[in-house]
């Protein structure tokens, strides 16, 4: 697995930096202003405390190291950035898992996980297409934990569906009769490409983009495999076909 900074983060702080850059140099013109008036009109029988001015100068270099600092620090910025995006740059053939819930389908075939923070009377997960409409659903488990889908790509009625974007949701009533209603996903894609939108660098899936910092692990692709319906899986008589895909359960820490 690899952990990835969150680009958006740095990005915040970039922009924290140059506003801290414009204040700091706005408040050390005001300061010279000030001292060089108040050299001039000092009165040459009263001069200027010696002790005085050197607190002043004191603050004036202290002023000066700010900013310098925060120069410094956009700087650093401005390297963690681009040393973010050459690591996208070699995700490039490489198989990402995201969190999102917008299923990539590649080469026919996609996976997905989903995670039940507890036990439930009924699941149902739902994979719609980028109109809206319904074209496929499962039958989930109830057991709380973590389980691995791979859909075939075909719809209820066993026809081959293009390849793209396709949206996943899960619906799950707990126990206690009451919806489910964060239940986490994520979905696997092959990444074909590598984008750089001025705020933050995003990987793509076909047509799916992931930002990188919702990128949870990358690993070598391997070629998606037919999965073998499982014939003990129901079906709900109220939705379009049967289930297909193959579900296996992550241990919990």
């Amino acid at each position: 697995m690899t952990d990835i900074t969150t680009l958006a983060a740095l990005n915040a702080d970039y922009d924290k930096s140059n506003q801290s850059k414009s204040k700091l140099s706005g408040d050390l013109n005001s300061f010279l202003t000030l001292l060089t008036a108040q050299l001039k009109n000092q009165d040459p029988l009263s001069p200027m405390d010696s002790t005085e001015f050197t607190n002043q100068l004191v603050q004036f270099s202290g002023v000066e190291q700010a900013i310098n600092t925060n120069t410094n620090l956009e700087s650093l910025i401005g390297l963690t950035q681009a040393s973010i995006g050459a690591t996208a740059v070699g995700y490039i053939g490489k198989e990402v898992q995201a969190e999102s819930a917008t299923l990539p389908l590649q080469d026919g075939s996609a996976k997905y996980t989903y995670t039940m923070p507890k036990d439930a009377t009924k699941c149902l997960i739902v994979i719609k297409d980028a109109s809206g409409a319904v074209v496929k659903t499962e039958q989930g488990q109830l057991k709380a934990g973590t389980y691995h889908m791979t859909w075939d790509g075909k719809d209820g009625y066993g026809k081959q569906l293009d390849d793209g974007a396709y949206s996943l949701e899960v619906q799950a009533t707990g126990t206690d009769g009451k919806s489910i209603d964060k239940v986490y996903t994520t979905v696997f894609g092959k990444v074909t490409a590598v984008a750089n939108d001025g705020d933050d660098v995003m990987v793509a899936a076909g047509p799916v983009l992931f930002g990188m910092s919702y990128i949870v692990s990358v690993r070598d692709y391997v070629a998606p495999q037919t999965p073998t319906p499982d014939p003990d899986t129901d079906t709900d008589p109220d939705t379009a076909g049967g289930s297909s895909g193959t579900q296996e359960t992550e241990t919990n820490g």
